[in-house]
């Protein structure tokens, strides 16, 4: 008797567990996935992070920031922000005094004519011009030059697909993983991709196999009077890459908060899946956006077959514990949430809510979370770099 009581105590635990369970739904399209993990915290329950404004990088006494283009941190803490209209790369301390700057304009070893990655790894800070088509090495210690490698063609122009190398991530010391945005072919009906492959450093070749294919950012397309127009626009849907410290592959589709895990090799690993309910999408609030443009721009997003609802995200980055950060788009037009996914613990960990447009990560380190904003005094955009209190 007391094993029949036992034992049905333990169903009635068992079920009241599942009764109390969130009903998710799960498009089929995602539940097919193999090894899915499905983060089902409601949005509105994650707790809003707590973070600390430490310091700033940008204009100092010594120099002014031109063009602010792309912007890295090296494992101590370094800062590296491209200067687009100086064609160089300014450094500096944790503490965000400044320390140095290397480059130049030109086509002579060591000078840029667009920097469009700058990567440190190793011994080296690594960059990618993507207008000379080259990779240099500089040495960590001292910011000399070391070498270039030329990028050859990313050999994937079959007639259907226009490609172009647009940054780079660093697999080790002699190889990089280079990343093509490849556009459509004018009066080409055929859907635009992105594609990596793997460089060898060592004899400026790619291996023979495309590592990844995804779909390409969306964005309307006329081809009316024999020619072709294309805009971007904030409510089409994009690809988001990550790799990550071990060289994995992390890609996302704005349509949705699933995140895909792939090896270095490209073969799908496991998959993320947050459930989340997307903002309307009005047209006449999109067209108030675009108050002032000119034809046939506005005409074309009047005359776009628009989606009923916005994108899930704006924005993806990974960091160096694995979590993944992502801008959802709410309903409140003014701001972004930013939530934290963690997927080792099946959780949304944390989020942060800051203004669309003057504020947006680049990246975390540890417990350090380095933003892109808007000085609120000079108007300036600046990097600040935060303390992370989870």
């Amino acid at each position: 008797m007391i094993r029949l009581l036992t034992l049905f105590l333990l169903v009635m635990v068992l079920l009241t567990s599942c009764s109390s369970a969130p009903d998710v739904e799960i498009p089929g399209e995602v539940a097919s996935l193999e090894n899915l993990t499905v983060i089902s915290t409601s949005i509105s329950d994650v707790p809003e992070l707590n973070i600390e404004r430490v310091t700033r990088y940008g204009d100092t006494d010594e120099v002014i920031v031109g063009r602010m283009g792309v912007v890295a941190v090296d494992d101590i803490g370094r800062v590296y922000i491209a200067d687009n209209s100086r064609y160089l790369i300014h450094v500096y301390e944790p503490n965000g005094s400044y320390l140095t700057q290397f480059g130049g304009g030109g086509d002579g070893p060591g000078e840029f004519r667009w920097i469009s990655s700058v990567v440190p790894h190793g011994d080296f800070i690594h960059v990618m011009d993507r207008s000379s088509m080259r990779i240099s090495r500089f040495h960590m210690s001292d910011y000399r030059f070391a070498e270039d490698v030329e990028i050859p063609s990313g050999g994937i122009n079959d007639g259907r697909y226009l490609p172009y190398p647009t940054r780079l991530s660093v697999i080790d010391s002699d190889h990089y993983m280079i990343h093509f945005g490849v556009g459509m072919t004018v009066n080409s009906a055929t859907e635009p991709m992105i594609a990596g492959r793997v460089l060898n450093w060592k004899d400026g070749t790619f291996e023979e196999d495309i590592t990844y294919i995804f779909p390409a950012n969306k964005a309307i397309v006329d081809r009316e009077g024999g020619s072709q127009r294309m805009m971007a626009v904030d409510y089409k849907r994009s690809s988001h890459l990550e790799i990550d410290d071990s060289s994995n592959i992390i890609h996302s589709w704005t349509e949705d908060l699933l995140f895909k895990f792939y090896d270095a090799d490209g073969a799908y690993q496991k998959a993320v899946y947050v459930p989340y309910e997307k903002a309307p999408l009005n047209r006449n609030e999109v067209l108030a956006e675009y108050t002032g443009v000119e034809e046939p721009w506005i005409s074309m997003i009047r005359n776009d077959k628009m989606p009923d609802t916005w994108p899930a995200f704006r924005k993806m980055v990974a960091d160096d514990n694995g979590r993944i950060w992502v801008s959802l788009i709410t309903g409140d037009p003014e701001t972004y949430t930013w939530l934290v996914i963690d997927p080792a613990s099946d959780q949304a960990t944390g989020s942060i809510i800051r203004a669309r447009g003057q504020w947006s990560i680049i990246d975390v380190k540890g417990s350090n979370l380095y933003a892109g904003e808007i000085n609120a005094e000079s108007g300036i955009m600046e990097v600040a770099k935060y303390k992370i209190h989870f």
